[in-house]
């Protein structure tokens, strides 16, 4: 949600669990549906509580919220505090379970990551920015899932796997308290903050070349209705859409065809 137009928004349930009207494990035989993120970074803010409600009621289960620091990224997206309002709205709106996810396009992430892990189930830092690895310790410190993105051209660091196998900070000897195996990845399909830039279909390649079996791997960044079933046969289980979904006068057959494709 750091790219594409209409910015990060929506959720529900944990990272890549299933989601009511964002696509739910589909029976055995069939491939499940995709997580689908709402990105609201390009929705005007005195708009933002009615559309968050509008696209809760459309059946939007994963709220995407973006932030950018003017340092890593042009600035732009949701303050911390800003964000958790609007989820706690969401929440008591839908009646049924909405989760929230963080993309901090930022310098510094490890200074950030706290605020987040208060309301969102999971965060997401990118590997370009120095204090990563500090970060993702942090999120799972604190109970919360972390992410990784890569900005296009960036490669998945090698130590990824090594990072997931690694004890968290705290934990008593003997404990369980390893960070996930097979860390999230969120592919961007534009440059981080430049919401509109347009789909970079180089971001396909980049999907396939970190996907593999038992790792979400997400996609953001000009995401359209048009893109998701090449996106989906590269490997992508987690679609982040802002101004085609948020946009969009019909948010819940955006999400059916989505959920299909």
């Amino acid at each position: 949600g750091a790219g594409a137009p209409g910015g990060p928004a929506a959720g529900a349930g944990a990272p890549g669990g299933p989601a009511a009207g964002a696509g739910a494990p589909a029976r055995t035989g069939h491939r499940a549906g995709p997580r689908i993120a709402a990105s609201l970074w390009s929705t005007p803010r005195h708009a933002l509580p009615d559309e968050v409600r509008r696209l809760v009621a459309a059946g939007v289960r994963h709220l995407h919220w973006d932030r950018a620091d003017g340092v890593f990224a042009p600035a732009g997206g949701f303050s911390p505090e800003r964000a958790a309002e609007l989820t706690e709205l969401a929440r008591s709106e839908a009646g049924v379970a909405v989760s929230a996810e963080a993309h901090l396009m930022v310098a510094d992430p490890a200074r950030e990551v706290d605020a987040w892990t208060e309301f969102c189930e999971l965060v997401v830092v990118h590997a370009e920015a120095a204090t990563w690895r500090t970060a993702v310790r942090r999120i799972a410190d604190r109970g919360r899932r972390p992410g990784i993105a890569l900005s296009p051209g960036t490669a998945l660091p090698a130590d990824v796997d090594e990072l997931a196998a690694e004890p968290s900070a705290g934990t008593p000897a003997g404990g369980s308290g390893n960070l996930p195996v097979g860390l999230p990845v969120l592919i961007m399909s534009v440059l981080p903050g430049h919401a509109g830039s347009g789909f970079r279909p180089d971001a396909l390649a980049d999907v396939r070349a970190v996907a593999r079996p038992g790792r979400l791997v997400g996609l953001d960044g000009s995401v359209t209705l048009g893109v998701i079933p090449a996106a989906r046969a590269a490997g992508a289980g987690w679609l982040v859409s802002g101004s085609d979904l948020v946009g969009s006068a019909d948010p819940a057959g955006w999400l059916r065809r989505a959920s299909n494709a």
